[in-house]
């Protein structure tokens, strides 16, 4: 048996006995610092080695076709989690990676609508995150576009520059770029990346994230700049579901357009970036 083949097999056995798993990673709003959206994050809980990262299988399913299994299973639970969550209400986002070899699939988005449908999931609250290893399907716009027109937020992930995000947005409906934590582990110091990226979101009415704030400084240095959200260690690291505490999505969400709001940045002090966690 190849080494494909004996990936593929063990991934699949690995989805029908449930040891693929979600674990969800906050968003705050650096607005309010408001608890917004969960990123869901797949793991693998191996009956000999324990929990895996991404890193340890995710490869290995792109390689072998699998990945397609891996992300039945968390568009599932990110959708049967989200609609708990919104029954419960809160109103609380959930962002899915989605493979490009997903894409590559005729019925993606009808997939999508199905699981949404069955679990009462509305639709806007759900935003699928576009990932970077490997190139991007012919199919994608047009099944990107299916799901934008039942409500479904479309998010470029891991982005470096502003010629990356051209790249990479070309002829695609995205609502959303999330900026790499290679860009934003270089801040406070140097801002030049990040600020361009900022700019470039605003001219095209784009949501902006900042992934992998693990500081303070980098903290203030997002808020300052305009990013509208952010994401990191120092606000919290992936947790199962039943972590999201009541007292962390204690308040519905409003419903912020990025094209209807113009946003200064402004100068921000260590002891107000620390009242943007309060997540719990």
């Amino acid at each position: 048996m190849s080494d494909h083949a004996r990936a593929a097999r063990e991934l699949r056995l690995a989805a029908q006995r449930g040891e693929i798993v979600a674990r969800y990673q906050p968003q705050v709003d650096l607005h309010d610092g408001r608890l917004v959206a969960l990123e869901a994050l797949s793991r693998w809980r191996h009956p000999e080695r324990g929990l895996l990262g991404p890193n340890t299988f995710i490869p290995a399913a792109e390689a072998s076709g699998s990945v397609h299994m891996i992300g039945d299973v968390m568009l599932e639970a990110a959708c049967r989690y989200g609609a708990d969550l919104a029954r419960s209400g809160r109103r609380i986002e959930i962002a899915v990676n989605v493979a490009a070899g997903q894409l590559a699939d005729d019925g993606f988005a009808e997939n999508v609508a199905a699981r949404l449908a069955r679990s009462g999931m509305p639709g806007h609250l759900l935003t699928v995150e576009l990932t970077e290893t490997r190139p991007t399907p012919a199919a994608a716009p047009g099944a990107l576009a299916r799901v934008r027109r039942i409500g479904v937020g479309v998010s470029i992930d891991d982005v470096r520059s502003v010629a990356e995000a051209e790249t990479r947005m070309r002829e695609l409906p995205v609502t959303e770029l999330k900026v790499d934590r290679s860009v934003i582990g270089r801040l406070p110091q140097d801002r030049e990346v990040a600020a361009a990226l900022v700019r470039y979101a605003r001219e095209f009415g784009l949501r902006i994230v900042a992934e992998g704030v693990e500081t303070w400084p980098q903290l203030i240095a997002v808020r300052e700049l305009g990013f509208d959200r952010a994401q990191g260690f120092l606000l919290g690291r992936p947790v199962p579901p039943e972590r999201i505490t009541a007292s962390r999505a204690d308040r519905p969400t409003r419903n912020r357009n990025p094209k209807n709001r113009t946003r200064t940045p402004t100068r921000c002090s260590e002891s107000s970036a620390r009242g943007l966690t309060r997540l719990g």
